[in-house]
């Protein structure tokens, strides 16, 4: 088969295990594009585990919107007989591989549709449940979940540490190098804009959601850029997204 690469490189922003992962489900799911030209990898963050939640996991049901969230849990019998929602397909094979077998996950895999999920599985409205997750969210699910009436308890496992930034990525960017970057969430989209604020003509930016988006807007990038948003919160709606994107794509 005849592979083809993107007029420039686009460049990832999660964490190096998180951008491995993408580059090889997108090279599945277009094996025409050689993903190796056509991704960069930039991780402004390193993911640390905080502390095992052991003492506080009594509650009868879990929800994990992170495989970080799955790693901060002990493994132990009456852990892992408990039920666990997960926020996508990814997390709940992370739960099962840690010996989960009560594992639930939304079709379409984001936060809102968990919310959803929960309230159609769990129907005594007065439960509590109990919310791992990383220090900073870019959606407020105990507060979509309070609305439904249950009580959440909320431990967080682990957080975002920044990390330096090499030079050449700058560089590139100066040189007109790359083609766009991928957002996954605000709080990178944020830093991403501040450090770097020029960024080359008909730079691409492509937003895993709207309020991702928002925050590109916000940082008042003044050079002439384009945003693309995902038609639903997902990684396979922004793969897809990026690659039908005529600007990208060799001619």
């Amino acid at each position: 088969m005849v592979t083809l690469s993107f007029k420039k490189p686009i460049i990832l922003t999660r964490v190096n295990a998180d951008n491995k992962e993408f580059v090889q489900t997108f090279s599945e799911l277009y094996p025409n594009i050689d993903v190796n030209q056509s991704f960069r990898f930039l991780s402004f963050f390193e993911i640390v585990l905080e502390r095992k939640p052991k003492e506080k996991l009594h509650l009868d049901y879990l929800i994990c919107t992170s495989r970080y969230a799955i790693q901060a849990i002990p493994s132990s019998e009456n852990v892992v007989n408990k039920y666990m929602f997960c926020v996508g397909k990814s997390t709940a094979l992370a739960a099962m591989e840690r010996g989960f077998d009560k594992v639930f996950y939304p079709e379409v895999g984001n936060a809102s549709n968990l919310a959803k999920l929960i309230s159609l599985k769990v129907g005594d409205k007065n439960s509590n449940l109990h919310y791992l997750r990383g220090k900073e969210v870019s959606y407020d699910l105990k507060l979509e979940l309070e609305k439904f009436g249950y009580k959440v308890h909320e431990t967080i496992v682990y957080r975002q540490k920044k990390l330096k930034l090499a030079g050449k990525i700058r560089n590139s960017l100066t040189k007109e190098d790359v083609g766009g970057v991928i957002f996954f969430s605000a709080n990178v989209a944020k830093n991403f804009c501040h450090y770097f604020k020029k960024f080359p003509e008909d730079f691409l930016f492509f937003c895993i959601s709207d309020r991702v988006a928002q925050e590109v807007l916000k940082t008042q990038v003044q050079d002439d850029y384009k945003i693309r948003v995902a038609s639903e919160p997902t990684t396979r709606e922004i793969m897809k997204l990026v690659y039908h994107e005529e600007v990208v794509r060799q001619h």
